[in-house]
């Protein structure tokens, strides 16, 4: 069976499409995984309008060609499929897609507000949810806000679903006493997994986002991620 997967949170400019994007692209051409991304982050729609633009991009750069060309035959695959549409659309056909295939993965890139309609249809049938959280007060608040949803939609409509936590924008800097504090919050909720990975707070992560090509800097956690979401190794 297919895994639902999101990167999610109700507070916006967390890096939700960037992380789903980075974790996607690594799955799919380094780990060997099948792989398909539904955005339905309405009425951005951003990992698709990337996906359009790095297919002009390679169309119209010869290195990006290059290289586009070398990889995949490498692979012995094609890019991942990248499908937009609204929520209530989603909502229609996704316990049909989670019969799609043998332990693929499907991201799905949700609104940055949980204020939309089909956000409790889609969101009760996923199978793994990540939280990014940052050691400030409007992210934790939303954060709360977001594991509080996520509870109710557990009871009133039956959800089976993992919650991981993860540190975003991380400072070597930061507070450690600020972050224990917020760790034993959630914590003591009890169905929120707390990832190892942290996510340092550097612009490289957006700059290497890419529906085409993997960037490294995401080895970490979707090593970490592969044991906890139970995902077959795969060789390459």
């Amino acid at each position: 069976m297919a895994k639902l997967i999101s990167v999610c949170t109700q507070k916006g400019g967390v890096g939700k499409t960037t992380l789903t994007m980075l974790l996607a692209t690594y799955y799919h051409t380094t780990m060997g995984k099948s792989v398909t991304v539904i955005d339905a982050d309405f009425p951005q729609h951003s990992f698709d309008a990337t996906r359009r633009s790095e297919l002009a991009s390679v169309q119209n750069d010869e290195e990006l060609q290059s290289l586009y060309v070398t990889l995949y035959p490498e692979l012995n695959r094609e890019m991942y499929k990248v499908y937009r549409g609204s929520l209530e659309e989603l909502a229609l056909f996704l316990a049909g897609l989670k019969e799609k295939g043998d332990d693929e993965l499907v991201f799905i890139d949700m609104p940055g507000s949980m204020n939309v309609k089909g956000f409790d249809k889609v969101a009760s049938q996923l199978d793994y949810i990540i939280l990014p959280m940052e050691a400030d007060k409007m992210t934790f608040t939303a954060g709360l806000q977001t594991l509080d949803l996520f509870d109710k939609f557990r009871e009133a409509k039956g959800a089976d679903y993992k919650l991981f936590m993860l540190w975003n924008k991380y400072k070597k800097s930061e507070n450690p006493s600020l972050m224990d504090g917020i760790e034993t919050i959630v914590r003591e909720r009890g169905n929120v997994k707390i990832l190892d990975y942290r996510v340092t707070d550097s612009v490289s992560w957006k700059r290497e986002r890419s529906t085409l090509f993997p960037s490294n800097k995401v080895k970490g956690l979707a090593e970490e991620l592969t044991k906890e979401l139970i995902i077959k190794e795969t060789v390459v």
